[in-house]
């Protein structure tokens, strides 16, 4: 199943409006429901915690 579009370009600016700098393989990692996830909260106060929480499970992933 595809995505519709609006769904695609949502997860694209997500990705795109990072507003910290964050090694690419990180950002390539990030799933679906991580981008949804931060574009849900994209002008929220919980933008930072949950970036930092998505942040920390893919890096604490790749570090075991």
């Amino acid at each position: 199943m595809i995505p519709d579009l609006d769904m695609l370009e949502r997860r694209v600016a997500a990705t795109r409006d990072v507003p910290w700098p964050i090694p690419a393989l990180v950002i390539m990692e990030m799933t679906d429901e991580d981008l949804d996830n931060l574009d849900a909260v994209a002008d929220a106060p919980e933008y930072w915690r949950v970036l930092n929480a998505i942040v920390r499970r893919i890096q604490e992933r790749e570090a075991s």
